[in-house]
């Protein structure tokens, strides 16, 4: 087995399961079982999952992911980015290889307490955060150089009323 193979099934073993089906070999991703004939389908065939909408009232509803989490869609700045909601963070936060792309220039640096532990960053102020429909101005936004996602904090979430139900996150305008 060559050291990439070696490594590869490593990683299969720890993030997922590794099989071999009809002379292939495949990697589940879900965690289910699939009788080898169904694997072709699997892989071919993902779960749809219901996108964010904006209901008839204005409200937004963001349904839960696979994986716990809500995601969204919006801008920093004009920028795409896809939140992850974390109401754990006090501020919306960006990864630093995507602070230029987002059209920060510098950030005053901070003391952050994250899941990883502390960190050193930088914290700007007055951008235009984008959340679904709405739109959030002269927002705080947090660089962080170890940060993986996009983080959509307490800092503009604070900004709208919000509702969990039947593993769906709604955001309501304050007006």
């Amino acid at each position: 087995m060559t050291l990439c193979r070696l490594l590869l099934a490593g990683f299969a073993c720890c993030a997922c399961a590794a099989v071999q089906a009809q002379g292939r070999e495949f990697i589940i991703y879900d965690g289910q079982t699939y009788p080898g004939d169904q694997l072709d389908v699997a892989a071919a065939s993902p779960v749809m999952v219901k996108p964010p909408q904006r209901l008839a009232n204005g409200d937004y509803s963001i349904p839960r992911a696979a994986d716990g989490h809500y995601y969204v869609s919006g801008l920093v700045n004009g920028f795409p980015v896809v939140f992850m909601v974390d109401t754990g963070a006090r501020f919306t936060s960006l990864p630093a290889k995507l602070a230029r792309n987002a059209g920060i220039r510098a950030g005053r640096v901070a003391s952050f307490d994250t899941a990883a532990g502390r960190e050193r960053g930088g914290i700007t102020a007055a951008n235009t955060v984008v959340v679904g429909p709405f739109t959030v101005p002269d927002a705080a936004v947090a660089v962080l150089e170890r940060l993986s996602t996009p983080l959509l904090g307490m800092d503009v979430l604070n900004r709208f009323q919000v509702a969990y139900a039947g593993g769906f996150m709604v955001l309501r305008s304050a007006r």
